[in-house]
């Protein structure tokens, strides 16, 4: 059988940034391209002909669906691939499509448009969208934006049939970064506006409308642009019907009305029974109505039916993991904390890079004297496949505060691991010890690294100076942070608890750098040294898990101080010793400029984190403590205590 021609056709302007990688996706699964060209200033152009295409000139009129057919005029190939140029062809389906034309006695193809929100970490959508049509001079675009090649096809052939493929196309345009750079939303709005003037009794474009206004939150307006379209459509034969009822549903969630959006939801799965998004979606709605019962049932419902068939838009996750992890947030809102527990785990199994779900796994077993278990439950319940996946954990274990259960995961972590990661193990050990108020132990695991002096020789240096300050010994070192804990101190020292808020006095230098307050397992198994308020950080924790109350309350006031930016000048602080009278010296002469008075220092938002950090876990731990009875008993109000710990604000997983 004669293999069928592909030719790829698109229409781009100035889309230089983006357009290589879609090209670079087509090579060797089309046969020929068009582009396009409405009017670029950039490199566009040039870059199509580089990746052979042929470049036509087009002058822009507003009108995306002429745009597109001037382009499917100078088409040769048996079949039109369309895409646009923050797209890109799946690898598999690059290896695909040639297989699927050949073969396929259909009209028209649909492929699995994933959309990238947001940051692009937010997960996807998933939207089937006609995208690869036979080529023929009745085939052409109809639609001033959104455009549409359905309808020619079904005028030309009544008879026509189309095909849901699995092969996917990944779309990048809906990022924020590129939605602001190219004013998207306004452009959009324009032009549905003024096609709604046109075709007012057209209800696709109110449709497409409303998507816009719903997605820059204008959700009231959404709503009633939405009510229009579904006025002019027959749910049965329109295509975007079951989408259009879930972008209701959504407005109505937005605006509280959950009544009426729960009342959509069963309207809709009337007539679209397997729209397993309807379904989760009614479980939420019942939950915000305080009907726990109905939304566990809805919600296990939508597990039951998996994700919806290929013909819905749907999220990815729903019917799987994201409906899992739902679940799980009811259920420990019921106090259903080994339910809760479970739902988690099948969130995580059935998306093996999901965070969330771990943070709240661990978070409830700690709270709930189940720590010990943590490591079973993660050999058992999970695949550690890898160092890396096992590093994950334990950043996840420390930043829930499941010391101990980190610690017994560190030791599996290589089975013959080099000298340099022995080195790093006892280094990523002692931060552990140290959050958990064990100085001595955290010592005896730095002491060695700082003798072999190996390339953690001199943070393990500085976390020595720390421990010694934080025990109250004299310290003599050269770490930046350990000096301005001295010197905070000193300052502060004779004064009253009143005025011992003055002790957060600074050498007054300026910023540098900033890391990862989030990932402190991570960084410390990979070998970096860790900025101050991170430092700062893990002392306060350990501060509170050992009772050092006064040093605590002592940390605590001198990073207020330091937050409010009211510290002393290089000048004032040459009274406290040699060390501030050289970097005096060194202020003088310009090479101090981009000193801090410890790394990181001038990164307020990341100091105020670790500061609210370490205020949570005190009270964490007087929850904890107020739980229990003397003889060591759980106190008759320890579920409301629990419920309120879990409450707590803390590491969560999601992406900011």
């Amino acid at each position: 059988m004669r293999a069928e021609r592909i030719s790829l056709c698109m229409i781009v302007k100035d889309e230089e940034e983006l357009l290589p990688h879609c090209l670079a996706s087509v090579q060797g699964a089309v046969d020929e391209i068009i582009v396009v060209d409405t009017g670029s200033s950039d490199r566009s152009a040039e870059i199509a002909q580089q990746y052979g295409a042929v470049v036509v000139g087009f002058e822009w009129c507003e009108d995306f669906a002429a745009a597109r057919n001037a382009g499917l005029e100078r088409a040769s190939g048996d079949w039109i691939l369309f895409l646009d140029a923050d797209e890109a062809l799946d690898r598999a389906a690059r290896e695909q499509i040639m297989s699927w034309t050949t073969v396929s006695g259909c009209d028209g193809l649909f492929l699995n448009i994933h959309n990238y929100t947001g940051t692009g970490q937010q997960g996807v959508t998933v939207n089937p969208v006609l995208r690869l049509f036979r080529n023929a001079p009745e085939h052409r675009f109809e639609g001033r934006i959104h455009e549409q090649i359905a309808g020619a096809i079904c005028r030309r052939n009544p008879e026509a049939a189309f095909h849901v493929t699995d092969m996917v196309i990944h779309h990048y345009g809906y990022q924020t970064a590129i939605v602001e750079r190219k004013d998207k939303v306004n452009r959009n709005v324009r032009l549905l506006q003024q096609a709604v003037e046109e075709e007012p009794g057209q209800p696709f474009h109110h449709y497409n409308l409303g998507v816009e206004y719903l997605r820059v939150g204008e959700a009231e307006r959404a709503l009633e642009t939405f009510g229009v379209a579904r006025m002019g459509i027959d749910p049965a034969v329109t295509s975007y019907a079951h989408l259009l009822f879930k972008y209701e549903v959504r407005c109505l969630q937005h605006l509280n009305r959950w009544q009426e959006a729960l009342n959509r939801i069963d309207a809709a799965l009337e007539l679209f029974p397997e729209y397993t998004d309807l379904m989760h979606h009614r479980g939420v709605c019942a939950d915000a109505l305080g009907d726990a019962d109905q939304a566990e049932y809805s919600l296990r419902e939508a597990v039951r039916m998996g994700p919806p068939p290929p013909i819905y838009h749907t999220e990815e996750g729903i019917g799987t993991y994201q409906t899992w992890y739902t679940l799980g947030r009811l259920l420990e809102g019921r106090a259903d904390l080994e339910g809760a527990v479970d739902a988690y785990v099948e969130a995580v199994r059935a998306k093996s890079s999901l965070l969330p779900p771990l943070y709240r796994i661990f978070r409830i077993m700690r709270v709930s004297g189940q720590e010990h278990q943590i490591p079973e439950l993660v050999r058992e319940r999970f695949a550690l496949s890898s160092e890396e996946a096992t590093h994950k954990v334990l950043g996840i274990l420390e930043q829930s505060r499941c010391y101990d259960a980190a610690l017994q995961l560190l030791s599996v972590i290589s089975s013959q691991p080099s000298a340099e990661m022995r080195e790093r193990l006892s280094v990523a050990e002692a931060m552990l010890q140290i959050q958990q108020g064990r100085w001595n132990k955290a010592r005896l695991k730095l002491e060695p690294v700082q003798r072999k002096k190996g390339l953690l020789a001199i943070s393990s240096a500085q976390w020595l100076e720390r421990l010694e300050w934080i025990e109250g010994k004299e310290v003599n070192g050269d770490d930046p942070l350990t000096l301005w804990l001295k010197l905070s101190s000193q300052v502060g020292e004779g004064t009253n608890e009143e005025s011992a808020v003055q002790t957060g006095r600074t050498v007054g230098l300026r910023a540098t750098k900033k890391k990862d307050m989030d990932s402190s397992m991570d960084v410390t198994v990979a070998g970096a040294e860790y900025d101050g308020w991170q430092a700062l950080g893990l002392l306060m924790e350990g501060c509170v898990q050992s009772g050092r109350w006064k040093e605590l309350h002592s940390l605590i006031q001198m990073c207020r101080q330091q937050l409010a930016g009211e510290g002393l000048s290089v000048g004032e602080s040459v009274r406290v010793g040699e060390k501030e009278k050289e970097m005096e010296g060194k202020k003088e002469k310009g090479q101090m400029s981009d000193i801090e008075s410890f790394p990181g220092a001038s990164d307020t938002l990341t100091g105020t984190s670790w500061l609210v950090k370490g205020l949570v876990s005190a009270a964490d731990h007087h929850l904890e403590v107020f739980a229990q009875h003397a003889d060591g008993q759980k106190h008759r109000c320890w579920p409301v205590v629990q419920h309120i710990r879990l409450e707590l604000p803390g590491a969560d997983g999601f992406e900011s």
